[in-house]
């Protein structure tokens, strides 16, 4: 049984599924845990995020799902709160809105162009009608999870989050908002002696990082591949810290494969 982190697939399902089909990943027997971000920017953040909610519930022992601030943006705007416009036109939430309302005529007016407050409104009650699973989804996911040590593989206790932990701050006293938002006064300071999995932070955009696989600074790890900005998928094996890596611009459409 293997055991694998991926975090910010940010809707770019085919690169994903090459991933854990380079893996010879099988939920039946391994186990998956997204750390935040599957939606927003990409082209099919829809499938990205009903598959992995399948699986969770189809193998709730073996895949495991975190919120990260893409999920958090998502479910503000499901309920209409949050800024519509940070999320659509700055945080690619537009691609989202347009996977989940697929073919309704409401498309058009996510695309290029900021929805008025109307259709935002009609595409708002057409997606919880459509999905009604799916916001009570989005709230459900933890902001973080602690795995214990495994002495069978050597793996040592680790804390996964989408983007990092305040310093000096307890676990449970931390700002939610830091847990899906931090950067540099985590990933520059954090001296903590647990191993800490991220993601939120392209890897290239790390400091001192060497072109390849995760991050690593002491005992934290970051595995954001990048696929935000049509990087790519970064795969991490644990406890070992090997990698699958699949470029955006290498994956065609018929490299469709649905993990069963």
């Amino acid at each position: 049984m293997a055991t694998y982190f991926v975090s910010d697939i940010h809707g770019q399902y085919q690169a994903f599924q090459r991933a854990l089909r380079d893996a010879s990943f099988s939920p039946q027997t391994d186990r998956l845990y997204v750390i935040g971000d599957m939606i927003d920017r990409g082209p099919e953040s829809k499938e990205v995020l009903f598959e992995l909610f399948r699986l969770r519930q189809e193998y709730p022992n073996h895949v495991f799902l975190l919120k990260g601030n893409h999920e958090q943006m998502l479910e503000d705007w499901l309920k209409g709160q949050g800024n519509p416009q940070l999320y659509l036109r700055y945080n690619g939430g537009d691609a989202t809105i347009r996977s989940l309302l697929g073919h309704h005529p409401l498309r058009r007016a996510f695309l290029h162009s900021m929805p008025s407050t109307a259709e935002q409104e009609e595409a708002r009650r057409f997606i919880l009608a459509e999905y009604p699973g799916l916001l009570p989804a989005l709230s459900s996911l933890p902001l973080y999870m602690e795995l214990p040590a495994d002495p069978a593989s050597g793996a040592p206790a680790v804390l996964l989050v989408h983007a990092g932990i305040r310093p000096g701050i307890p676990l449970k006293e931390q700002n939610p908002e830091d847990l899906l938002w931090i950067r540099e006064p985590f990933y520059l300071h954090e001296q903590g002696d647990r191993p800490i999995v991220f993601g939120h932070t392209p890897v290239p955009r790390l400091p001192g990082y060497e072109g390849q696989g995760p991050w690593r600074r002491g005992n934290l790890v970051g595995i954001d591949g990048g696929a935000a900005y049509r990087r790519g998928i970064l795969l991490v094996e644990w406890p070992s810290l090997q990698s699958i890596f699949v470029p955006i611009q290498d994956v065609q459409p018929d490299l469709y494969v649905r993990v069963i």
